[in-house]
C-alpha cells in the first residue's frame, strides 16, 4: 500500500505517489465519494471478551468502531463517541462552505480507513508575486478510530509545485475541533461562522507572503533557520552527522534550485526558504508509506508549522 492510502481520488495533476482514481472534471460530492472509496459506514459494536468459565462478558463503556464493508475494527472508543460518517462528513462539508463554492480536488483514507480527508478548493487564489499564485483550499480530517476529532483547517497550494502548504494563522482560530459527540450534527451553524475567519485568515496570508519576498536571506541565514526549525541539528561537538549533512545539502539545493524558488522576487528571500522546507517534507522527507500522514496529521504538518512561525517573526 503505497503512501499507507486505501483509496484516493483527485482531479488534474496526479499525486506524487501515483495512487488514486483520476477524475477529468470538477467533483461533486456524490462524485468524489464514489471515486475515493469512502461509500462506507462506521457502526460502533459492543467488545466481547472471554471469561474464565469460557463465556463471553462485554467490556462495559467501551465499543469497537467497526468498517461494515470489510468488517473490521479501526479503533476503541467510549461510551458517548458519536461516529461521523463519510458521506455526513461531505454534506457537513457542503453546508460549511457552500455546495457551489467548494470544488472537490482529493478525497481519501488512509491504512483501513483510521482516517479519511477531503480537499476543497474555494474560490479566488492568492498572489505572492505576479508569477507564483497560491490557491485556497479547506481542508477536513476525520479518524474513524477515536484517535483525534473532526478537524477543518485552511489548506493553500502553491500552484507551482502543488505544495501543500497546510499552516496556522495565529491571529485567528485557525483550526476548528469539532469532538465526536451526540451534539457534532448541530454545530454546522457554528462553524460557518467561525470559517468566516477563513477568509481574513487568507488575506492576511497574502500579506505575509508578500514581505517574505522583500526579506533577503544567504546561505548562512538559510542554515540558521533550518537549525532554529530543528530540521537541521548538530551534534554535540558542533559537527553534522552524514545523515545530517545530507539533509542540509537537499536543503539547500531546494532553496537554490526548487520549484518555483528561481522565479523574479523569489530567490534568496525568506518566502523562498520557507517554500524549500515546504518542498522538501512533500516530497523527499521519510519514507513513502507514511509521508501522506505526515503531511496532513504528523511530523510533516508540525515542520512546516514551525517554519512559517519562524519566518513571519522577520516581518511582524
Amino acid at each position: 500500500m503505497v503512501a499507507n492510502i486505501d483509496k484516493m481520488m483527485y482531479v488534474g495533476e496526479k499525486p506524487w505517489h501515483g495512487e488514486g482514481t483520476k477524475l477529468d472534471q470538477v467533483a461533486t460530492a456524490k462524485e468524489a465519494i464514489e471515486a475515493s472509496g469512502l461509500d462506507w459506514e462506521v457502526v460502533k459494536r459492543p467488545i466481547n471478551y472471554f471469561t474464565n468459565a469460557k463465556k463471553y462478558s462485554v467490556v462495559p463503556q467501551k465499543f469497537a468502531t467497526v468498517r461494515t464493508d470489510r468488517n473490521i475494527p479501526l479503533g476503541i472508543v467510549g461510551n458517548t463517541y458519536r461516529p461521523l460518517q463519510n458521506k455526513e462528513a461531505f454534506s457537513f462539508f457542503d453546508a460549511v462552505v457552500g455546495v457551489k463554492e467548494a470544488i472537490y480536488h482529493t478525497a481519501g483514507s488512509l491504512g483501513q480507513g483510521e482516517k479519511i480527508w477531503i480537499l476543497a478548493k474555494l474560490p479566488g487564489y492568492i498572489k505572492v508575486t505576479k508569477d507564483d499564485i497560491v490557491d485556497k483550499y479547506l481542508l477536513l480530517a476525520n479518524s474513524h478510530d477515536g484517535s483525534s476529532a473532526v478537524e477543518m483547517m485552511f489548506t493553500p497550494v502553491r500552484v507551482v509545485c502543488q505544495n501543500t502548504l497546510n499552516i496556522a494563522i495565529d491571529t485567528a482560530n485557525e483550526r476548528i475541533h469539532l469532538r465526536h459527540t451526540i451534539s457534532l450534527g448541530t454545530r454546522v451553524t457554528n462553524v460557518k461562522d467561525q470559517l468566516g475567519i477563513v477568509h481574513l485568515q487568507y488575506q492576511l496570508f497574502e500579506e505575509l507572503s508578500q514581505k517574505l519576498t522583500n526579506i533577503q536571506v544567504n546561505q548562512e541565514q538559510y542554515k540558521n533557520y533550518l537549525e532554529k526549525i530543528g530540521i537541521v541539528t548538530k551534534d554535540e561537538d558542533g559537527t553534522l552527522s552524514t545523515r545530517t549533512q545530507n539533509t542540509l545539502d537537499n536543503l539547500i539545493h531546494l532553496y537554490e534550485h526548487g520549484k518555483g524558488n528561481d522565479l523574479e522576487k523569489v530567490k534568496g528571500t525568506m518566502w523562498g526558504a520557507f517554500n524549500s522546507v515546504v518542498e522538501y517534507v512533500d516530497y523527499v522527507r521519510g519514507s513513502d508509506k507514511n509521508r501522506t500522514k505526515s503531511i496532513l496529521y504528523g511530523s510533516g504538518a508540525v515542520v512546516k508549522q514551525k517554519a512559517w512561525d519562524l519566518a513571519v517573526t522577520s516581518v511582524k
